[in-house]
């Protein structure tokens, strides 16, 4: 019987600075711990938070790329729900007893966490994993030019009419924006061939689009930040490039890095492979809304070390490094007793059966 082959670590090496970038963006956001009074200061920290959307991007694709050539799996979605719940209920019910002020709409939200936007990556990410039976039965046989077309007509409500006026428009969920991540995904594995993925391939050109960019909104970005003229055009315009999925830019520079990692030959590595498994929860706990200023100003008091750049990363790689102890504790010792559970095996053959017949093209 043929064993399985290890999983290369170049894509899951990515998948952790991604989840640096984007700890990195809710801790300037959050924690009161950025200052921007100073230009140095100012460029530092829009540095620190510049790049979480366009990881946010990069985990899609990333995970597009391997779910368009693979049967569905129910096993995803369900883990991924049951992940979030298993991190909602408990911490916020502990925030609660602990005496942090917790409301009766928190305890509700926390109850029916995928329901709402407070952790829309999670949500959004969820409805993309219920909806790739369908988009692959939808790509299955689909030519390549009317794949390339279907891109080009979506293209212009989500990522024309946003990158040209600054703003969302018709489509501007960005559960949309990742069902169109999904179909770019597709279109790159199935026609390598293509002026986008040859320009990229090109490890130089990878890097200057995948780094240029994003640095050039950051040092326009701290300028307007330093100059305290954040109520204007050009700040609306720099603002949405940096957090919006579907403005050129910021997908352009996901794509040049998706692109970079993908082509980098680091082996097979069980560290950085176990350590990227726990991204997405990672992603979860320190975003519990009842927790996340306790963990900010509680645990790290960001608002005490305020502008401080050392402790700001020193508190990045700490929020990574601890929520991902706990999540390898979780995973070990409640996720894998539960998989191997029979209710969850069923519900696993029963939705993979659906998915297959989704799935399955007629005559």
């Amino acid at each position: 019987m043929p064993t399985k082959a290890p999983r290369a670590s170049n894509l899951e090496l990515l998948r952790i600075l991604c989840m640096l970038l984007i700890i990195g963006d809710h801790l300037t956001g959050q924690g009161g711990i950025a200052d921007y009074s100073t230009l140095p200061s100012s460029f530092v920290f829009c540095l620190i938070g510049c790049g979480s959307r366009i990881a946010c991007t990069v985990f899609v694709l990333v995970g597009s790329w391997f779910m368009c050539e693979q049967p569905f799996k129910t096993r995803r979605p369900l883990s991924l729900w049951l992940s979030l719940w298993l991190y909602t209920v408990p911490v916020t019910l502990l925030c609660r007893l602990a005496g942090l002020d917790v409301s009766l709409g928190a305890l509700r939200w926390a109850a029916f966490p995928a329901g709402t936007r407070q952790l829309w990556f999670i949500s959004d990410y969820l409805v993309l994993l219920l909806c790739v039976p369908l988009l692959n039965r939808l790509l299955h046989g689909l030519p390549r030019r009317a794949h390339k077309g279907v891109l080009l007509v979506l293209a212009v409500p989500l990522i024309v009419y946003p990158t040209v006026f600054g703003q969302d428009g018709i489509l501007g969920d960005t559960a949309w924006m990742f069902l169109y991540d999904y179909l770019l995904a597709a279109y790159l594995r199935r026609w390598p061939d293509n002026r986008l993925s040859r320009l990229l391939s090109r490890p130089a050109a990878a890097l200057a689009v995948g780094l240029g960019l994003p640095l050039v909104n950051t040092a326009i970005r701290a300028v307007l930040e330093y100059r305290g003229a954040t109520d204007g055009k050009a700040f609306q315009y720099i603002a949405y490039y940096r957090t919006a999925l579907g403005a050129l830019p910021g997908l352009l520079a996901a794509l040049a890095l998706f692109h970079f990692f993908k082509n980098l030959d680091l082996g097979s590595n069980r560290f950085i492979n176990g350590l990227a498994g726990t991204t997405l929860g990672v992603y979860i706990l320190h975003q519990v809304p009842v927790l996340r200023e306790f963990l900010w100003n509680g645990i790290f008091h960001a608002q005490a070390h305020h502008g401080s750049a050392a402790y700001t990363l020193l508190v990045i790689v700490l929020t990574f490094a601890g929520c991902a102890a706990i999540d390898t504790l979780r995973t070990r010792f409640i996720m894998q007793p539960l998989q191997r559970s029979r209710a969850f095996t069923a519900l696993c053959a029963k939705g993979d059966a659906l998915a297959a017949e989704i799935e399955k093209q007629s005559d």
